[in-house]
């Protein structure tokens, strides 16, 4: 299944938001449970804008439930709500 459907709501309001020890001071990651289409969007933003400005999105995949529990376990990440 795709994610783009669902990158702007995951943008705008994550259920999840946290930053990967390797990406520390570069970027951070937000998370989206999207429970009627049995997914999880993972968008990653660099926190350097662009000459213009903008924030640009490094990349987009969906993610399992074992990844999500296990960075949350690890404290990479953290529920918004």
């Amino acid at each position: 299944m795709s994610c783009v459907p669902y990158l702007a709501q995951t943008v705008t309001d994550p259920t999840h938001v946290g930053q990967s020890p390797r990406h520390a001071g570069k970027g951070f990651e937000l998370v989206r449970e999207v429970n009627e289409a049995g997914l999880i969007v993972l968008v990653a933003v660099l926190i350097k804008p662009t000459g213009r400005g903008v924030y640009m999105v490094k990349s987009t995949y969906p993610i399992g439930s074992g990844k999500l529990e296990n960075r949350l376990r690890k404290g990479h990440m953290i529920a918004t709500e």
